[in-house]
């Protein structure tokens, strides 16, 4: 494994954040703008890793992972990345790697070129990390199925054009499967509920989704029938790498914000950079930063060589997101009442990173996930 960069993934890195410092920083914070969605689609963002046929990049995965984490280093609105990763990796690339040609010549060129703002639909109000308590359910009608149901907490919900949808099917021996749906919003029977509010995260707008005699075509099923667990499965995994690659870069540019500040505030006559209580904070923020991006960028190598990453994936999202919030909250500590203070925007920060350890699954879930994969390493 090589951990030198290649030209082209340097000079997209830079790109990437003279992009996001100059362009994304004109809308509201905390309020997604469709402005600035297109932005993104025009640079060529929104399909970094879809094949050049479908209007994409057609980058690899090591570098798409070197791309998100400059994004998340030079946009300083956590929600609106948030927004832009889910799209891209339980959306966009499920119909990427996982749809039949029918599915990705209908709608990827779409989601790739700003038409489409996808969204990934499984958790319910009494299914959280219990994928199989969900009562949303299929029904198999002619050509296609019946979707009756509801999915709660859903992250893009108000702002997406398409969903895929994680249904209980039946199959022909009567047992309860799971299967994954492609679902339009102007389908009949698709309605979007009341925004819910959020302590962060704001510029990814959440919401109920509720599905009501939806009919859906049997060429909008992703991947295959009764095989919805491993589209779900391969969505998290996905989503716990590649979305989380962008923490990493708010994790640098948090540091940068305490190296800065340490140097510029003196209290008892000297910076307080020479203060080991605040030294320590900044050393551990570093040992943090490059311990997640060896973990990224080995996961992003296997993936491109089509290696198992389920494992890595839980142990990367678990250190991630935990090392995200202990960064947040050492900014926060170091800058003492300007870190507490609004006008600073660090609790802010603050307050985006907690929901890390929630999303795509909580980190108690990913320890149980670590602990029952160990014996099979």
């Amino acid at each position: 494994m090589d951990f030198e960069f290649t030209k082209e993934q340097k000079d997209l890195k830079k790109e990437v954040i003279k992009f996001a410092k100059n362009e994304l920083c004109d809308g509201e914070h905390g309020v997604f703008s469709r402005e600035l969605w297109q932005k993104c689609v025009d640079f060529g963002l929104i399909g970094m890793n879809v094949p050049e046929e479908y209007g994409g990049m057609g980058l690899d995965y090591q570098t798409s992972a070197i791309l998100l984490q400059a994004l998340g280093y030079a946009c300083e609105d956590s929600g609106f990345v948030f927004a832009i990763t889910n799209h891209l990796w339980v959306c966009q690339n499920l119909v990427n790697e996982l749809g039949n040609k029918v599915l990705k010549d209908k709608y990827l060129r779409g989601m790739t070129e700003g038409e489409y703002i996808g969204c990934f639909a499984i958790t319910e109000v009494e299914s959280g990390s219990d994928v199989f308590q969900m009562q949303t359910k299929a029904t198999k009608d002619n050509d296609g199925y019946v979707l009756n149901g509801s999915k709660m907490f859903i992250s893009n919900a108000p702002i997406a054009d398409a969903f895929v949808v994680i249904a209980k099917t039946e199959n022909e021996q009567g047992k309860e499967t799971l299967t994954a749906f492609f679902v339009e919003k102007n389908f009949p029977g698709v309605s979007i509920g009341k925004k819910i509010s959020k302590m962060g995260l704001e510029a990814c707008p959440m919401a109920e989704l509720c599905l009501n005699n939806c009919r859906v075509p049997k060429e909008n099923i992703v991947y295959q029938e009764h095989k919805g667990m491993k589209v779900a499965n391969y969505a998290l995994q996905m989503e716990r790498v590649f979305e989380f690659a962008s923490h990493i870069g708010a994790m640098e540019r948090q540091m940068e914000k305490c190296i800065k500040y340490a140097n510029e505030r003196k209290q008892f006559a000297k910076p307080i950079k020479e203060y080991q209580s605040v030294s320590n904070k900044i050393v551990d923020m570093k040992v943090k930063i490059e311990l997640a991006q060896l973990l990224l960028y080995k996961i992003a190598w296997k993936a491109d060589h089509k290696k198992n990453i389920f494992l890595d994936s839980s142990i990367f999202k678990l250190f991630v997101s935990e090392s995200y919030v202990a960064t947040c909250l050492d900014t926060i500590q170091i800058h003492g009442a300007y870190g507490y203070s609004k006008e600073y925007g660090l609790e802010s920060e603050l307050r985006d990173s907690i929901a890390s350890t929630i999303y795509s699954g909580t980190s108690e879930t990913q320890r149980n996930i670590i602990f029952s994969l160990i014996d099979i390493i």
